[in-house]
């Protein structure tokens, strides 16, 4: 796919409403290693990574980008309007920031819109960039292929044994295998409603007084059950894989505001026992629960008191107040309710029940980005 070319006008750094808070490097740079980083936009933020090549297997096929460094996301939204000129001067910055951080020519830092964003704000955007400034846009199916590359691990890339389900603030997708050989294949799956837009919609087309979550069901069975149904008759791995992953904005909050005693968690097959496990593995009693509570009182559930959870260390505690707090400021109630309705038409259309493991990937949140560069450098 050849990059768009943004026109525009550069905005200082003082015009940016809001700060990147960058944490700490995953690894300082190393001497003569190449940096990549990948600015991805999303239909709910900014979400800035730096990658290193991983190399080549034995037979000389392109591995999985490593992860270097992530900075904090930066909630960003819409993209139109004034809005669209704060954007894009948090994205120079952030940029540069890469640049100074990496010593990472302008050429290697990719900025790609997901498939989630609305066509209207594109074009917005696409004005309010200087002239010359690459970006390329992500459609369903490549961003599918690249979540699921860059989250199920090789001993589970077989036939029947994972679907990948992302729920996005824009838009909702999914992957599974058909050939797992190399050069792998995918059916993919999708309905253009994310948690965010399912919201914008029903506010758009709800009077002053109606319910809000009268409307989102009625919305959702209208237009999402029938393509979610119709999908599932012709694309049979939405129902037989034996294993769930959950990937997106939506499963990352649900997860986090349920299970925040699992943040920090170490990772059981890491040698070195310092990384944090990626994975949280999640119930059918899970989603049920999110459910009811997002379409109860989301407010409560937005702004739970951590003391009154068990199991957080003191160790993990700071993490679990940063996460819970991060978590809490993506979505608004009518954005969770959206999503939690969402999720479980999804689960139930793809018959999710007790029979089948459900997992969220923490690395979903960046694994097309590493995906991204991974198929870049495959190209080169």
């Amino acid at each position: 796919m050849k990059p768009h070319i943004l026109k525009l006008t550069v905005l200082s750094a003082a015009c940016i409403a809001g700060t990147l808070f960058a944490q700490s490097p995953a690894e300082p740079p190393a001497p003569g290693v190449q940096y990549y980083g990948v600015i991805e936009l999303g239909s709910k933020g900014i979400k800035p990574i730096v990658v290193q090549p991983g190399g080549k297997d034995a037979k000389g096929e392109q591995l999985l980008a490593k992860f270097v460094k992530k900075y904090d996301p930066v909630n960003k939204n819409p993209y139109d309007g004034e809005m669209a000129k704060n954007v894009a001067a948090e994205v120079l910055r952030i940029r540069e920031l890469m640049q100074k951080e990496y010593n990472i020519p302008q050429e290697r830092v990719f900025i790609v819109e997901s498939s989630g964003i609305p066509e209207k704000v594109k074009t917005t955007l696409l004005n309010n960039l200087p002239d010359g400034t690459p970006i390329d846009f992500m459609d369903v199916a490549r961003e599918c292929r690249l979540v699921f590359r860059g989250i199920v691990p090789p001993r589970r890339m077989g036939l029947n044994q994972v679907v990948v389900l992302d729920i996005g603030s824009g838009n909702s997708k999914g992957a599974y295998l058909t050939k797992n050989v190399a050069p792998f294949e995918f059916e993919i799956f999708s309905v253009p409603l994310g948690t965010a837009l399912l919201a914008k919609k029903v506010n758009d087309k709800r009077k002053p007084g109606e319910a809000f979550l009268a409307m989102a069901l009625g919305v959702a069975a209208e237009q999402v059950l029938p393509s979610l149904q119709s999908q599932a008759r012709t694309k049979p791995g939405m129902q037989n894989c034996s294993r769930v992953y959950l990937a997106g904005g939506l499963p990352y909050v649900m997860t986090t505001l349920l299970h925040p005693e699992r943040i920090g968690v170490k990772d059981k097959e890491d040698p070195t026992g310092k990384k944090d496990s990626d994975w949280t593995e999640l119930s059918p009693e899970d989603i049920s629960s999110f459910y009811a509570r997002a379409t109860t009182n989301p407010m409560e559930l937005l702004h739970q008191d951590l003391n009154t959870i068990k199991g957080i260390t003191a160790e993990n505690r700071p993490k679990a107040d940063k996460e819970i707090a991060n978590a809490s400021k993506i979505f608004n109630q009518d954005e969770i309710t959206a999503g939690a309705i969402l999720l479980r038409t999804f689960m139930d259309e793809m018959r999710v029940d007790g029979n089948k493991k459900i997992f969220f990937s923490r690395a979903a949140l960046y694994a097309w980005p590493q995906g991204y560069v991974t198929e870049k450098l495959a190209e080169k």
